[in-house]
């Protein structure tokens, strides 16, 4: 389900809240975009996305069911612009994966994560210098 970087991430319909009104969508997630289309075909055709967020800066959190009215939901928070988008997956497996990709999107996350691995690779490698010695 997980692809690279820069690649398409597709999953399974999905609702969003927009105005308190609740609207059919499907997202696509590219990096650190979501494309929220009306139907899964717009997003290989001309049709521009309704919603296009960039995942930076906020908060990806898991909404009360029984304050919202609607099984799976999640929450989008922006800190800088306390703006927030709501949205429903169509089950509890891709809530899942829906909030697993977007805690990870942000370019802090893998700037934080790719650091994370060079000091990895750097304590491997002078382990190894150490044993040969």
């Amino acid at each position: 389900m997980c692809s690279p970087l820069g690649e398409s991430n597709e999953m399974d319909k999905y609702v969003f809240e927009e105005d308190f009104q609740w609207r059919a969508g499907w997202g696509v997630l590219k990096a650190n975009m979501l494309f929220v289309y009306n139907k899964p075909e717009e997003e290989t055709s001309s049709i521009p996305p309704f919603l296009l967020l960039i995942i930076e800066d906020c908060f990806i959190e898991l909404c009360d069911e029984n304050k919202i009215g609607k099984d799976f939901t999640f929450e989008i928070k922006f800190k800088s612009t306390s703006r927030s988008f709501i949205f429903a997956a169509d089950s509890f497996k891709s809530l899942g994966q829906w909030v697993s990709l977007l805690t990870i999107t942000p370019i802090d996350y893998i700037q934080l994560s790719k650091q994370s691995f060079i000091e990895q690779i750097e304590q491997t490698q002078k382990k190894a210098v150490k044993e040969r010695n």
